[in-house]
């Protein structure tokens, strides 16, 4: 039997459309695109990373540094009060902008410090229950209280927007082509602020002067593209848009660890700001490092030097005497130190404070020179 040219055409399209309805519509072919889709979406996942602030490291560096200016001292035993937002905007009804508590986040960067400043937890009702079913507690009362507020929050103090733009025609009647484009840029900043005090426990009241008051910006950045092509009266184009917002509670991450950073840094009066890369001699411990070497006796003053030099790697005994030992490692570290300053006498504050606020670190290369004459 002879098939006509139309009826295998017509037989052609037949089998062509259940081939096609054979490859797009069983069950099987469903579940192998789901299954790639899985693994697709799968190997693209973001898995979670450990939430550290800039700052994170330089308390690590700081509980060592604890460990070299402190050693023999007893632990300080640090609380908190609640740290709250005092600018109302983390209510729901202005749009919970910030969180309304941070408390949790400054006790994780204190208990990032190590163990020479222990965070004591408060939690009156859970130590309640707790002996109601017979267990018994031993009570750590803190040294100090940490209190403070987020305590600024300032929406779009500055912004800015560029826009670049080009159009272009040519030739003529109905062979005319347009080509245009726009590039627009903006950019808005806000700012938060925080304030973190020390309270003596024994006493409730403020320690003078030791406070950290700081401020960050959070910048929201917006793109904009367009592209247009026209011709013969038809028009086409495309457009691309960006937006980038600064996570606030990240921002108040990095806050709070730079204001505790601060905050026991100026309360053990010990040169914080060598942890962070491009730190400044905070003038408060430099003022009072002054102040409490001044007002020492001669011999103190001496076992004090002897103290500071075993710290560089000289094991001398601490006999508060200006012996020939003491003298001899004077010389080996200012000479290979401070050899700039020539003749120093290391009995005045000039002299000394270079000894004190450059104590050699792990990190010394990694971060700013802490300069011999901090504070000057």
């Amino acid at each position: 039997m002879k098939m006509t040219t139309t009826s295998c055409k017509r037989w052609g399209g037949a089998a062509l459309a259940l081939a096609l309805l054979a490859g797009c519509a069983t069950t099987e072919n469903a579940l192998g695109d789901a299954d790639r889709l899985l693994q697709e979406r799968e190997a693209q996942k973001l898995l979670p990373v450990t939430n550290l602030s800039p700052y994170a490291t330089a308390l690590g560096r700081f509980g060592h540094m604890l460990d070299i200016y402190k050693d023999g001292d007893p632990v300080i035993y640090l609380q908190t009060r609640n740290i709250l937002d005092a600018t109302n905007l983390s209510s729901p009804l202005a749009g919970a902008e910030i969180p309304g508590d941070i408390t949790e986040m400054v006790r994780t960067a204190v208990n990032r410090i190590g163990a020479r400043v222990v965070y004591v937890p408060y939690h009156p009702e859970y130590l309640v229950s707790q002996a109601q079913l017979g267990a018994k507690f031993g009570v750590t009362m803190p040294d100090f209280l940490i209190t403070g507020a987020l305590t600024e929050f300032d929406r779009a103090i500055a912004g800015a927007g560029r826009v670049n733009s080009v159009g272009i025609e040519f030739g003529g009647g109905n062979g005319t082509v347009t080509l245009g484009g726009d590039v627009k840029r903006t950019a808005i900043y806000s700012a938060l602020a925080l304030d973190l005090n020390l309270v003596s426990f024994s006493t409730q009241q403020m320690v003078p002067r030791i406070q950290a008051s700081n401020a960050v910006k959070v910048l929201n950045f917006s793109s904009e593209d367009n592209a247009s092509l026209g011709f013969y009266g038809d028009a086409f184009g495309f457009k691309l848009e960006g937006k980038y917002l600064q996570g606030r509670h990240s921002a108040i991450r990095t806050l709070v660890d730079l204001s505790v950073l601060e905050l026991v840094g100026k309360a053990t009066n010990t040169p914080y700001w060598r942890c962070i890369p491009g730190g400044t001699p905070d003038p408060v411990v430099v003022e009072n490092m002054r102040a409490a070497f001044n007002g020492l006796a001669p011999e103190l003053k001496v076992g004090l030097i002897q103290v500071m030099l075993r710290k560089y790697g000289h094991p001398l005994q601490v006999t508060q005497q200006y012996d020939e030992p003491t003298r001899a490692a004077l010389q080996s570290v200012y000479d290979s130190r401070f050899a700039s300053l020539g003749e120093v006498d290391v009995m005045t504050w000039e002299g000394f404070e270079p000894l004190f606020f450059n104590v050699p670190m792990p990190w010394d290369g990694t971060t700013a020179p802490a300069g011999a004459k901090a504070g000057a």
